[in-house]
């Protein structure tokens, strides 16, 4: 749920009183490639006699029907939530909370066509949920992984049954003692993905492996080029010359330093804009954009609203002087999520130039001669120090979201000035018209803004026939690498 949700349920529920309370709210579902996610939204607050309070609270059948009926009008699913005041942490289901909400399920699947999600609040803020599968009297919950919110900070809160929280290696110790092993629980149990293995890329993976994070994902369908040398961490010119993926670099990075326990690591050689990329993309927490071009910003800002999964976004630009010595470089970083602004409305992308990329034309040389000198997509200035300060102000965002220093959570969009040294604070708001920010929460009710990507499927396809002589050296590395890999794990 976003901020404002999980604001609206605290003020209702946890009473000053300290009695128990509860209410109905809706919910559309969001469908990733291994998981399902349950948008909570529009909590339906009792109106008079349709609930009582006595210590515990109790509802009556009124309440339900207009709640569920007014959830399958919406076209979405019902919620149930109740509070625990005093408890903490993830609450396990009692008996007489799972009685309540099993009379509940066959209803609201019935005049909704979706299964219940049974939500508690607990005292100190925390959520826990389940899904009611199943019809008539086979009805029975099922557990959720996690419930989060996406507010000025990521508020994570999982059920450690199904996902315990790991232990603290030796090679932890000194990212532990920076945050406390708390932090470091929720921080190494977020799903997180990359998109873009490029030179800010290739650093945020390695800084996040580093950090201890089990679940990290790579998006990017590009080979490693020559030009890519000057500023791609890991990769070599050897990998230029055996056309190696770039998600293959970053799994060297991946598996020389990693420092979770049991790392489980996904390289995807797709596009975000792929339908197999974007559904594959739905299953993480949250996203660190790593691209330049409209199409995947456009994928990633849809999701960020749609889908709640918030996207930690910058970008750079060099500026120079007639004799083309330096003038100035600026670098951005943001939090995109509901109640920041959207990246268009931030001047990060031209939607116009959506469905050019998508037909293709971005890639024709002609249609780019004839753009503007100064058009971003013509832009190419890129140094491997000013990539350094860009991952360092994605980094910035991420962890103030995730671990919310002194209970602050991210600053907002900012953008950095190398000739000044200043950083300022970007006030920008979304439009009042913007479709982006007038998407939250609708899941896979979202516009599909994923399509066959020709330029992802030609570079696959290229890489697929490399030369007799490249294919042989590949092969050779790949044994040579192999038997390190096979030494290191020995060695630990």
């Amino acid at each position: 749920m976003d901020g404002a949700t999980d604001a609206a349920f605290s003020a209702h529920l946890l009473r000053s009183d300290g009695q128990e309370d509860l209410c109905f709210a809706m919910w559309r579902p969001s469908t990733g490639f291994t998981r399902t996610t349950a948008l909570v939204q529009n909590p339906l607050l009792p109106i008079a006699r349709e609930r009582q309070v006595h210590g515990n609270a109790s509802f009556n059948s009124e309440y339900v029907l207009r709640a569920a009926r007014e959830a399958g009008q919406a076209g979405k699913g019902l919620a149930f939530a109740h509070s625990h005041p005093a408890g903490s942490g993830w609450q396990v289901l009692n008996s007489g909370d799972a009685l309540a909400e099993s009379r509940i399920a066959n209803v609201a699947r019935e005049l909704t066509g979706l299964p219940l999600i049974g939500l508690t609040l607990a005292g100190d803020g925390a959520w826990s949920a389940r899904f009611w599968s199943g019809k008539g009297r086979a009805v029975r919950p099922v557990g959720c992984e996690s419930v989060r919110v996406v507010g000025d900070g990521l508020r994570i809160t999982f059920d450690d049954s199904l996902l315990p929280v790991p232990g603290i290696a030796a090679t932890q110790i000194r990212t532990v003692h920076t945050w406390g092993e708390r932090t470091q629980g929720m921080v190494a149990r977020l799903n997180v993905a990359v998109a873009g293995a490029g030179s800010v890329g290739m650093a945020i993976v390695d800084a996040l492996a580093r950090t201890g994070i089990q679940r990290l994902g790579v998006f990017d369908f590009d080979t490693v080029e020559l030009v890519n040398i000057d500023r791609l961490r890991g990769a070599s010119a050897f990998d230029a010359y055996v056309l190696r993926p770039k998600t293959h670099v970053a799994r060297r990075l991946l598996e020389e330093g990693s420092t979770a326990a049991e790392p489980s690591h996904e390289l995807h050689e797709l596009s975000v804009c792929e339908p197999d990329g974007l559904r594959r993309l739905l299953d993480f927490d949250l996203v660190f954009s790593c691209v330049d071009r409209p199409w995947p910003r456009h994928v990633l800002n849809t999701i960020a609203f749609a889908d709640l999964i918030p996207i930690v976004e910058g970008g750079l630009s060099a500026f120079q002087n007639p004799d083309r010595s330096l003038r100035n470089g600026y670098w951005s970083s943001t939090v995109v999520r509901p109640g920041r602004p959207c990246l268009v409305c931030l001047g990060q992308y031209d939607p116009a130039l959506v469905q050019v990329e998508r037909d293709g034309s971005l890639d024709d040389p002609s249609y780019i001669e004839n753009l503007p000198a100064d058009a971003p997509v013509r832009r190419r200035e890129n140094v491997a120090a000013l990539s350094a300060m860009v991952t360092a102000a994605l980094l910035q965002q991420f962890v103030a979201f995730v671990a919310r220093p002194s209970s602050f959570g991210d600053p907002g969009p900012l953008r950095f000035s190398l000739r000044d040294h200043t950083i300022e604070r970007i006030a920008t708001t979304c439009d009042p018209e913007c479709p982006y920010a007038a998407s939250g929460g609708v899941g896979d009710a979202r516009l599909d803004p994923s399509a066959r990507h020709l330029r992802a499927e030609e570079a696959r396809k290229h890489r697929a026939h490399p030369p007799f002589r490249a294919r042989i050296v590949r092969a050779l590395d790949d044994v040579v690498r192999g038997l390190q890999r096979f030494i290191g794990r020995l060695a630990s």
